[in-house]
This record gives C-alpha cells, structure tokens and sequence, in this order.
C-alpha cells in the first residue's frame, strides 16, 4: 500500500463522516488519485455545444462534475484491471495514434496546439492515450460480443410482436389554440376555427386553409403531420380521426386547449416486419445491451474488491 494512500485510508477510517482529501483531489480509487484537473476535463466533453459559449448554473455543473468523477472512476478501475491482466500498450502503438491525429488534423503542429488548447501536455496527453487504447483492448478481449445469425433469429422469433408496425394514418390538421390568458380567447378561438370551416367548404383547399387560419406549427405544411400511430394526437382528435375514411374530414372538435378539424388523407394497415427488415437494427441494439450488460457485470465486480474514496 503506497503512502499516499494509506494517508487517505487512515483519514476515511479516523473521520468517517468528512472524508479528507488535499485540495487538487477529488476522489482516490486503490490508491489512484482523480485531479480536479482531469474531473474538470472530463465535464469538458459532456457539457452540451449549448454551453461552449456560455456559463451553466451551479446546480447543473454540480450534476456534470458527479457523472464526469463517476467516468473517471469507472476508466481507472478498468484501466487498473486491464495491466493487472498485462493489457498494455507500448510506445510505439501510442506514436501510432498520435501520427494518425497529426495527419487528421493536418500536421504535427497544428496537433500540438489542439493539445495545447484542451488543456494537456505532451506527456499528459500521451498517458491519455496510452490509457484509452489499454481500455480498448480490454473492451474488445472481455466486453465485446458478437451476435449471430442464429441469436438474432431466435430474438426475433420469440418476440415477433415487437416487430409489428402498428396502424397508422395519414392527417391534415387545423388547430386553433385557446388562449387562457385572454378573457374572450375561447370566443376567438372559435370564430377562427369557425370561418376556417366556412373556408373549405366554399371550396378552399385544406392545405391553404390549415396555413391561413391554424396557430399549429404544422401550419408551413400546410397542416400535414404525415403518418401518425396511435397515441401521437389528443384523444378526442384521434378517436375521431381513426374511424374515418380516406379523404373524409371531421366536423369542428372542441377541446379546452382549443378547436380541431382533421383530415384523413391516408391510411397504412398494421404490418408485421420481416426478419432481412429489422436485422441490422436488432443486432446493434443486442450487441449494445449485452456489451453493457457484460461491462456492468465487470465493474460490480471490481467495485466490490476496491477501496474507493469521494471529495
């Protein structure tokens, strides 16, 4: 046990309820230490684009800094697992990636600078990725899977059902929202939904109509919302909707968030997918499922046999 960690054992033991780590730390896995430096990194690559430009509430960085340690502890325990199984990556695989950047970027410089930018030096940012490619080999040595053929059809087979389209129809809607807000929105609404129906039935194209007078965004299509299952529009509009015939059209729907009138433009039966339909989906969708499973697995168990301590 090197003396740094038993320095942080002997203070979780002694202070169980305020642990004590120095400052540049946050938490200390087997003895490892996680830097506020590489938690910090680490929020760096979930913050959302949105963010890039702009500050985040404390509440929100605090919620990012505890998913980003939970990373860094999930990576060390693995990293730590994959050497101890004599997983490695030696220096010239390491010069390969980085020859492989410098080319993506454009020239060795400009790779350099990028580092520079992301906070890293060279030595930092080559133990980076001496590490992410130790974790991908341990990945592809003990979490991977390969899905049959079989497999997939033995899915399929028993779960069919999942695989059924179910049906849908095609509309064209009018809604003319209330606004709460306003004493006569209800009258408004009304009059509005109103004048649209006098509109079509002078004659005036749907379509033309559901632009001029519905407050829905669907409007720039002219109120087509293309095919929808159950399920994707109020209640009252869509049992109405679901019993009416190609190119019928309702009568005014009064609901409390305002008037509707639909249109059905087509309709598609429920149909069952076939198997060469839904293969390639159904195989990512095991493999990422059972790899996760397969990873999970392997960190409770690592998680069971370590000394993990939290800032």
């Amino acid at each position: 046990m090197n003396k740094f960690f038993l320095i942080v054992f002997l203070g979780t033991f002694l202070y169980a309820d305020k642990v004590l780590l120095p400052e540049s730390t946050v938490a200390v896995v087997n003895g490892t230490a996680i830097s506020v430096d590489e938690r910090d990194k680490e929020v760096g690559k979930l913050l959302p684009k949105a963010y890039f430009h702009s500050t985040i509430n404390d509440e929100k960085l605090k919620v990012l800094q505890e998913k980003a340690l939970d990373a860094l502890i999930e990576k060390t325990l693995l990293y730590t697992y994959a050497v101890s199984k004599n997983i490695k990556t030696s220096k010239s695989e390491v010069d390969e990636v980085l020859t492989n950047l410098a080319a993506t970027y454009g020239s060795k410089e400009k790779l350099e600078e990028a580092i520079k930018q992301l906070g890293f030096t060279k030595e930092t940012f080559r133990e980076v990725v001496k590490k992410d490619e130790t974790l991908k080999k341990l990945y592809k040595k003990e979490i991977e899977y390969d899905i049959s053929e079989r497999e997939l059809k033995d899915y399929y087979e028993k779960n069919s059902y999942k695989f059924k389209e179910p049906e849908k129809i095609r509309v064209r809607l009018i809604h003319v929202r209330n606004n709460p807000e306003d004493p006569e929105g209800r009258s408004k609404a009304k009059k509005r939904v109103e004048d649209a129906m006098a509109e079509i039935k002078k004659g005036t194209p749907f379509a033309d109509v559901a632009a001029k007078y519905s407050t829905a965004m669907s409007r720039i299509k002219g109120g087509d919302m293309g095919f929808l299952h159950r399920g994707r529009l109020e209640a009252a509009v869509e049992e109405v909707a679901f019993t009416m015939e190609i190119g019928q059209m309702s009568e005014i729907i009064e609901q409390d968030i305002g008037f509707f009138i639909v249109k059905v433009e087509d309709k598609a039966l429920s149909n069952q997918l076939s198997f060469e339909e839904i293969k390639d989906g159904l195989r990512k969708d095991l493999k990422t499922k059972k790899e996760d499973k397969r990873k999970a697995e392997l960190l409770e168990r690592l998680m069971q046999n370590s000394v993990i301590v939290k800032q």
